[in-house]
């Protein structure tokens, strides 16, 4: 017994001093050591960056490569309200914990909260916390499911995700992912509003957030600010809807920029998997923050590439490709209506893209186009 208490003792004690970093709670994450449903336990680095670092290899993009739940029990309906919660293995009881002890924080940055309809191949961000965030002292993250959400109860396929960027310290990029139910209110796919893809090898873009003004270190911070749980609340998602921290005026992906955060212009999420398009990168549409602390040397990249199985009149965009365009980020549809191909506009040059699946390509706006089935269907 004595053997038994002290093995015990010493892997929780490990298990303390690798794990320096937060994780989402609730929802239930896979690999999570306190999700009872998990397939596997990853005590040592649920918490570690997808970067990988302080004793972690590098985990794959999405979701750190943990398979799916045996069980998948959380079930969230179209409107509902949740209130994330995150961890520290360092902070066992939040009530009688020390706030001014690490919880390695890095400053906060930016979370965005998504879901996904094809585990995780594409997403649809669904609520955006600048400068604080995460901080396992604050249980009133609040994130909403759209109205408009479809149903999901495809296991594997229907994700919950939570993704980090730090503001202070080296380059990181976290992602957790909990799989989930969801019962809808509409039988549309949502938009695809893409999270934010950088400081991983395979993401091409260095960004670094603004942080906490109230804490520059790893202690308690300023909770979520009131302007972003109120966007998040009121956050209505559809072509011609405000994008998750619209309203903000300094964007989260450059501090030094005073332009609105931008995420990849909508096109919509199939929640009927359609897509059978491999996990290619994709990239947000701002212009990166050189960092010291990154080997690679950033670039500005274009929207996300989305590449489907099934591509309509193949080819028909070689006119297009490569062309010169004058309103970064403008997306047009190459035929709208009868093939999936777009272009968008990336640093004056056009860059041809494809709608996932058998869906095609639609106007929205001058500068932003919808994937949706074809009328003919």
């Amino acid at each position: 017994m004595k053997f038994i208490s002290a093995l015990i003792i010493t892997f929780v004690t490990l298990f303390s001093l690798v794990s320096a970093h937060s994780s989402m709670l609730y929802p239930p994450v896979r690999g999570h050591p306190k999700n009872p449903n998990t397939a596997v336990q990853d005590f040592a680095c649920i918490i570690a960056p997808l970067n990988g670092g302080g004793g972690c290899n590098p985990k794959p993009f999405p979701c750190g490569g943990y398979p799916m739940d045996k069980k998948v029990v959380t079930t969230f309906k179209a409107g509902q309200v949740i209130d994330v919660k995150f961890f520290n293995p360092n902070f066992q009881n939040i009530k009688t914990a020390n706030p001014n002890n690490d919880q390695a924080r890095h400053n906060g940055g930016l979370c965005e909260f998504a879901l996904s309809y094809d585990g995780g191949k594409t997403y649809t961000v669904i609520a955006t916390y600048h400068k604080t965030c995460p901080d396992i002292f604050f249980e009133n993250w609040k994130v909403k499911i759209p109205e408009n959400a479809p149903s999901c109860d495809n296991p594997g396929k229907c994700i919950f995700s939570w993704s980090w960027i730090n503001a202070v310290g080296a380059r990181e990029f976290y992602q957790n992912c909990a799989d989930i139910k969801l019962v809808g209110n509409s039988t549309e796919p949502l938009p695809i509003i893409d999270i934010t893809r950088a400081n991983l090898p395979i993401f091409k873009n260095t960004i670094t957030p603004e942080g906490d003004p109230k804490n520059t270190g790893n202690a308690k911070g300023s909770g979520p600010l009131p302007e972003d749980v109120k966007a998040n609340l009121a956050l209505k998602i559809g072509p011609n809807s405000s994008k998750p921290g619209s309203d903000k005026g300094s964007n989260p992906r450059n501090k030094n920029s005073k332009s609105k955060p931008s995420k990849s212009k909508p096109s919509p999420n199939n929640p009927n998997n359609g897509s059978n398009s491999p996990d290619n990168t994709r990239k947000s549409n701002t212009s990166p923050v050189t960092n010291p602390e990154q080997d690679s040397s950033p670039v500005s990249t274009p929207e996300p590439d989305r590449s489907p199985a099934h591509t309509p009149n193949q080819g028909s965009s070689n006119s297009l490709d490569g062309a010169s365009c004058s309103t970064n980020g403008a997306m047009t549809c190459v035929n709208a209506g009868s093939t999936s191909e777009f272009a968008t506009c990336d640093n004056g040059k056009q860059v041809i893209r494809q709608c996932p699946g058998v869906l095609v390509c639609q106007q929205s706006t001058p500068t932003t186009i919808a994937c949706n089935f074809s009328k003919r269907r």
